[in-house]
């Protein structure tokens, strides 16, 4: 008899309680499909080169890439990214805009290859994404998404947008930088919409999801927005999900800025009713692999009250 070993990492999961029916995209081979608040779907796009979407503040539009064609999505290296174009879809007709043109640059703030990690300010106007850049560093970007010319905003591995307080529509992003004498570390900074470093924030314990959070609560000083909302059903219940989910992922892929978020509904006995991908990491077999890391995890734990949350949403990526 074979024995097949199967190669298990464990992921930064994030989990949130939503609205039992939430709008929402997602991926299916390719193409997006919306969810409306009802439940009911509709076909976006019909390419089978398109992922990574991303809905409006407003609702009523979505972001996403488009690969082009012959174009590997493994490829990440320096320069030699995946081309896959911006677009802006609206919901209401299906009105199409392509707002950012992939290219190749032999300067690294202007690499428009390896696109990813599209997010919106919170009043729509812009949309910020990730690039391929320098060997220790990535670049986050920016566009009007009426249109209008994209533009380098600063370096960094990683980024959130903020949503709330003094600082809204300011970034937070992780850094890579050397000190003189003293090696290197990798701060968070809050970075201004135009690219102006307004203040270190400091690195900070835990994986990158943890650490992602406990900056923007730093800036937004709100931790009760920033905590993993599920732990509203009971303390430490996030922690339950990462114990039951963790061993169920399979993956031996790339591990590089890949991020599945999910949404989860649940009978108040644990048994999965549904899970849908509410955001593609526009890397179809790592969306399958967390997907099925979901539904291997049946029934989901019970909170300290002896029920599971009617619905919740877990941030998937792969260790690395």
């Amino acid at each position: 008899m074979n024995i097949v070993k199967r190669t298990i990492l464990a992921s930064a999961l994030v989990l949130a309680v939503v609205a039992a029916h939430a709008q929402s995209v997602v991926t299916q081979h390719g193409n997006l499909v919306y969810v409306s608040a009802s439940g009911a779907t509709e076909l976006l796009t019909e390419t089978g080169a398109d992922g990574s979407p991303v809905i409006s503040p407003d609702r009523t539009q979505v972001a996403f890439t488009r690969l082009r064609p012959r174009e590997n999505t493994d490829s990440n290296d320096l320069n030699s990214g995946s081309l896959s174009d911006v677009y802006v879809i609206r919901i209401s007709d299906h009105a199409l805009t392509k707002i950012v043109t992939a290219a190749h640059s032999a300067h690294p703030e202007n690499e428009l290859s390896g696109i990813n990690s599209l997010k919106f300010s919170p009043d729509g106007s812009t949309l910020y994404f990730s690039t391929a850049a320098w060997v220790t560093s990535g670049a986050i970007h920016a566009v009007p998404v009426q249109g209008g010319h994209e533009r380098f905003v600063t370096k960094g591995n990683g980024f959130a947008v903020v949503q709330h307080g003094k600082y809204a529509g300011y970034l937070v992003a992780n850094q890579h930088r050397y000190m003189e004498g003293h090696g290197s570390w990798d701060p968070y900074v809050l970075i201004s919409p135009e690219g102006k470093e307004i203040k270190v924030l400091g690195e900070f314990d835990g994986d990158q999801t943890r650490a992602e959070m406990a900056a923007l609560q730093s800036v937004e000083g709100n931790s009760a927005a920033l905590r993993p909302a599920a732990d509203a059903a009971g303390s430490g219940y996030s922690e339950k999900v990462q114990r039951r989910v963790r061993p169920n992922i399979v993956w031996a892929g790339e591990t590089q800025n890949l991020e599945t978020i999910l949404e989860v509904h649940c009978a108040p006995s644990g048994t999965l009713l549904s899970v849908t991908i509410t955001s593609s990491s526009g890397n179809s077999k790592w969306d399958d692999a967390a997907l099925r890391a979901v539904k291997r995890s049946d029934p989901m734990p019970q909170d300290p009250n002896g029920k599971t949350p009617a619905s919740f949403t877990i941030m998937l990526r792969p260790a690395g």
